[in-house]
C-alpha cells in the first residue's frame, strides 16, 4: 500500500540540485558523471475546437505531446562526452532503426536507451524516478571555445533528446 504524504505537513522544499542522470552505464558512462542540469519536458494536451453557439468551446484532445529532454552537461578535456554523444548519434544515420511488425523502431545495436533521472529529496534518497523510454539524442548543442572569459568557467554540452513516452514513480 502507498503512503500519502500531506503536502501542508512536508515543508522540505525540492533542491535544484537533487537529481542522479543514469543511462546505459557501460557505453555512456561521461553523460551520467558530468550531467549538470536537466530540463524536465513540458506534456501538451492540445485541445479540441467544438462549434458552440456564439463561439467555439474547447475539450480536451486526444493525444499527449511530450516536449524534448534537455540536458547539460560539463565537458572533459578530452571531449570525451562529446564523443559518446556524437558516436550515438552518428549510429542512427550509419544504420538506421529497421521498423519491426508491431510499427516499433528497433536497431540491432539497441541504439535506443531508457534515461532515468533520480529525483533525490533533502537526505539524497531517492523519491521519484522519471523514466524516458526509448531515448536516443536528436541535437547536439554548440560548443564554445572563448579566449576572453576572465573567470573559470567550463565548457558545456548541451544535448536534446526525443523518447517515447515517460514515466513516474
Amino acid at each position: 500500500m502507498a503512503v500519502t504524504v500531506n503536502t501542508l505537513e512536508n515543508t522540505n522544499f525540492m533542491a535544484p540540485t537533487g537529481f542522479r542522470v543514469v543511462v546505459n552505464r557501460q557505453r555512456f558512462p561521461n553523460l551520467e558523471f558530468f550531467a549538470q542540469t536537466v530540463s524536465h519536458p513540458s506534456v501538451i494536451v492540445t485541445p479540441s475546437e467544438a462549434p458552440f453557439r456564439f463561439s467555439n468551446a474547447y475539450i480536451p484532445g486526444d493525444k499527449i505531446f511530450y516536449e524534448e529532454l534537455q540536458i547539460t552537461a560539463i565537458l572533459d578535456e578530452n571531449m570525451t562526452l562529446y564523443m559518446e554523444m556524437f558516436d550515438w548519434l552518428k549510429s542512427f544515420v550509419e544504420n538506421p532503426l529497421d521498423q519491426n511488425s508491431t510499427g516499433i523502431f528497433r536497431a540491432g545495436d539497441k541504439s535506443l536507451y531508457d534515461i532515468s533521472v533520480l529525483v533525490l529529496n533533502s537526505h539524497n534518497n531517492v523519491v521519484r524516478n522519471i523514466t524516458y523510454k526509448d531515448s536516443f539524442p536528436s541535437v547536439l548543442g554548440n560548443v564554445e571555445f572563448s579566449s576572453t572569459i576572465g573567470d573559470v568557467q567550463y565548457i558545456t554540452l548541451p544535448i536534446t533528446f526525443r523518447y517515447t513516452t515517460f514515466t513516474v514513480e
